[in-house]
């Protein structure tokens, strides 16, 4: 079953991903120029995050150091 709109978090900006993941912008831009970093979706060319999926991301590299 799908998410609804109302079930969906508002997508963070490099800002609010940067903060979040304790980096500097500078560091998540070249993560994503080098597929490194957390998935992103580009909504009018400007790159968005799902928080969910960033959570995940850092849960995934959490258990692959583990």
């Amino acid at each position: 079953m799908s998410a609804t709109i109302d079930e969906v978090e508002p997508l963070w900006n490099s800002r609010e991903a940067s903060e979040f993941l304790n980096v500097s912008q500078a560091t998540l831009s070249r993560w994503r120029r080098e597929q490194e970093g957390p998935p992103c979706v580009l909504v009018g060319g400007i790159a968005r995050y799902n928080p969910p999926t960033v959570r995940a991301w850092v849960l995934e590299r959490e258990a692959s150091r583990g």
